[in-house]
């Protein structure tokens, strides 16, 4: 019974003690910088959860995100790209929001948070 409380005073000071320590805080600063992106239009809701993607895609990216769901760009190596609306200058994000499953060349201003890369974007074009 003496070795059972030791036991337990011992577990409990070991969870005091590592409260006391210092935690590693999320990252919260970024370095903006100026990008230029050309890759296709994700609805983010689909390619995370199922991969999906491309043309056979297309009517079901259009509801998606036409229903509010997160817009990325896949660029040609690979990368995604959460695509964020400028509050100040909203119209490039709606237009993007026609080029579902199309390719387009967006400019604007990436930002990295917490491992998440997010651009807010100034300008689209489709790709011919």
């Amino acid at each position: 019974m003496r070795a059972i409380k030791l036991f337990a005073i011992i577990v409990l000071l070991s969870f005091g003690v590592s409260a006391l320590l210092p935690q590693s805080k999320p990252e919260t600063k970024s370095v903006a910088k100026n990008v230029i992106l050309k890759g296709e239009v994700l609805d983010l809701a689909c390619y995370v959860a199922g991969g999906k993607r491309g043309p056979e895609h297309k009517k079901c990216a259009e509801m998606c995100i036409k229903g509010g769901a997160p817009i990325g760009i896949l660029t040609d190596d690979g990368k995604v790209y959460l695509i964020v609306e400028n509050h100040e200058k909203p119209e490039p994000y709606e237009k993007l929001k026609g080029f579902a499953a199309e390719k387009v060349t967006i400019t604007g201003v990436l930002h990295q948070r917490g491992g998440l890369p997010g651009v807010v974007i100034e300008s689209v074009e489709q790709l011919k």
